[in-house]
């Protein structure tokens, strides 16, 4: 009989194996808490127990896309990591322990982290878990969720923890999967000489109503509109030559 409220979840890939294609035997799960604080420790508690040599969160525009995997001084870094000439096999085997790597999605697209161009050595499993739970952590509605600012099927917005607009579409679904709500639509622009306003961009005005599971969209939101602007640039660059 289920006894966890599902309120919130977290989806992992994971793999135990020990075999040199250890990154490729992988298998899908999805961990379940009551608040987004029991949900991380209960992440930890699987992550330390189940002596892996691989695990990842499953990506969006604001955790993005993040991979550990472990070295034994034998087997060589998962395929994936292995395109990038600054990084080798030997790399990989010469610091045993665990390492990770990530890809940023912009606009539904994953790219290269420019801050982590090849992967990272980080070391014990302890320190692992710690930064996953830092970096890549990804707390989304459950199967049972339920806002705590809806009463009687009525959003009451004094109920809201924090506030935030959002104008890109792919960030908004995700921040929707994360729980937050949509409260407004707003229209910037250009006010022309008739009163109309031109060049016209709507933006979403979300609210949430768990701060600290709002608090891991906060932390890490920024990271990627400096990742969207520095493509932005590099297009620009591009075009002009």
């Amino acid at each position: 009989m289920r006894t966890t409220v599902r309120q919130w979840e977290v989806r992992l890939k994971a793999s135990g194996s020990r075999n040199r294609n250890y990154a490729e035997v992988t298998y899908s799960i999805c961990i379940y808490g009551e608040t987004v604080h029991d949900l991380r420790e209960k992440v930890r508690d699987y992550l330390t127990q189940q002596q892996l040599t691989y695990f990842a969160n499953d990506g969006d525009h604001i955790a993005w896309r993040v991979v550990y995997a472990y070295s034994n001084g034998i087997n060589p870094p998962p395929h994936e990591w292995r395109e990038k000439e600054v990084f080798s096999d030997d790399d990989f085997r010469e610091h045993k322990g665990w390492w990770f790597h990530s890809w940023r999605l912009v606009s539904g697209q994953l790219k290269f982290d420019k801050h982590y161009l090849c992967p990272f050595f980080i070391g014990s499993l302890e320190e692992a878990v710690d930064d996953f739970l830092l970096r890549a952590f990804i707390p989304r509605k459950g199967p049972d969720y339920q806002s705590p600012a809806m009463v009687d099927q009525q959003l009451q917005l004094s109920l809201l923890e924090t506030v935030l607009r959002e104008a890109e579409e792919f960030t908004l679904n995700d921040l929707l999967q994360r729980g937050w709500q949509i409260l407004a639509l707003e229209y910037q622009g250009e006010v022309s000489k008739t009163g109309e306003l031109t060049n016209r961009k709507a933006s979403f005005v979300l609210g949430h109503a768990d701060l600290p599971a709002a608090s891991y969209t906060l932390l890490t939101r920024s990271q990627y509109y400096n990742s969207l602007y520095s493509c932005h640039l590099e297009e620009q660059s591009r075009t002009s030559h």
